[in-house]
C-alpha cells in the first residue's frame, strides 16, 4: 500500500505528470525537458529526482532520462482516470458497477469519447448512424428508442446490404402507438431479412448498457443512473479504441444471450 500510495502522490503534481508524458514518447535530456515544459533546470531536476526515487524513471549513460518499464506500466492504467475525471458530473449520476470487471478494467480505451448531454442528441445521433451505416448496425438497450421512422431507416440500411444485430431484453415488444405506424410491407420486409440472415436480434434478461453504433461511430454508449433506469444520454466517438470497445461489449451479451423465437415487431390487432 505504501508504494501505492507513493505513486498516486507523485502523480498529482502537475509537472511531474507532465515530464511522464513527455517521456513516454521518447528518452530526453534535462534540458530538453526544461525547455519543453518551461520549468527552470533546477525545477525540472528537482521533479526527475522525485521520480527517479520511485523507480518512475532512470538516467542513462549517455545523460538521457528514461521512463523505466515500471513507469510505462503504470502510466497506461492513467487513461482510466483520465475519462472519469474529465466526466465528474455524469459519473455522480449514472453507474458503471454494471460492467463486466474485463470492460471496466479496459475503461480508459473510452478516454476520446465526447458526451451527448441530451437525449435529442441521442436520438439524432442513432438515426445518422443508422442513414451511413455501410456494412453494420448493432444496437442494445433495454428499451428501444426507435420510432416508426427509425423501422424505415433500418429497413433502408437493411436494403442497402447492412448487416443489423440486435439484442433486446426477453419479452420485449415495441409500444402499440410505434407499430401502428409501421405498415404491413415494412414488417414483412424485415421478416424477410430475418430469414436471410441480415437481420439477427438476440434477446437478453438483463442489458445494462444502452449502444448504438455502425462499423465507423458509436452514436450513443449510455450507462444507467444511478437508480438503475436509463436517460439514454452518454458517449459518441469514431476513435478506434473506443469503436473495438464497443463492438467487444457488443459482443459479449450477444454470446450470452438467447435466441428470439418470434419477430420482434408485434401483430397491429
Amino acid at each position: 500500500m505504501e508504494r501505492l500510495c507513493s505513486l498516486f502522490f507523485e502523480l498529482s503534481n502537475e509537472d511531474r505528470l507532465s515530464i511522464i508524458l513527455k517521456l513516454m514518447d521518447e528518452p530526453k535530456k534535462l534540458t530538453h525537458i526544461a525547455n519543453e515544459l518551461d520549468l527552470t533546470v533546477q525545477e525540472c531536476s528537482r521533479q526527475l529526482a522525485r521520480l527517479n526515487e520511485i523507480d518512475l524513471v532512470t538516467k542513462d549513460p549517455d545523460g538521457f532520462f528514461v521512463l523505466q518499464p515500471y513507469g510505462r506500466h503504470a502510466f497506461r492504467l492513467f487513461p482510466g482516470f483520465q475519462f472519469l475525471t474529465e466526466h465528474v458530473e455524469y459519473f455522480n449520476r449514472h453507474t458503471l458497477d454494471v460492467l463486466p470487471e474485463k470492460f471496466m478494467g479496459r475503461i480508459g480505451e473510452l478516454r476520446a469519447c465526447m458526451p451527448v448531454r441530451e437525449l435529442m442528441g441521442t436520438i439524432a445521433n442513432i438515426e445518422k448512424v443508422m442513414r451511413e451505416a455501410e456494412e453494420s448496425f448493432y444496437y442494445m438497450t433495454n428499451e428501444n428508442l426507435a420510432s416508426a421512422y427509425a423501422y424505415k431507416l433500418a429497413l433502408e440500411a437493411l436494403e442497402r446490404g447492412v448487416k443489423v444485430k440486435a439484442i433486446e431484453p426477453a419479452g420485449y415488444s415495441p409500444p402499440m402507438e410505434i407499430v401502428k405506424n409501421v405498415s404491413d410491407e415494412t414488417q414483412e420486409a424485415f421478416a424477410a431479412h430475418r430469414s436471410k440472415g441480415t437481420l439477427v436480434d438476440r434477446t437478453h434478461e438483463k442489458i445494462d448498457v444502452s449502444l448504438y453504433m455502425n462499423e465507423k461511430e458509436v452514436a450513443i454508449l449510455a450507462f444507467p443512473a444511478l437508480t438503475g433506469e436509463f436517460d439514454y444520454l452518454g458517449f459518441t466517438s469514431t476513435a478506434p479504441k473506443v469503436m473495438e470497445w464497443c463492438k467487444d461489449l457488443h459482443s459479449y451479451y450477444w454470446e450470452r444471450g438467447g435466441s428470439r423465437d418470434e419477430y420482434y415487431i408485434d401483430s397491429k390487432d
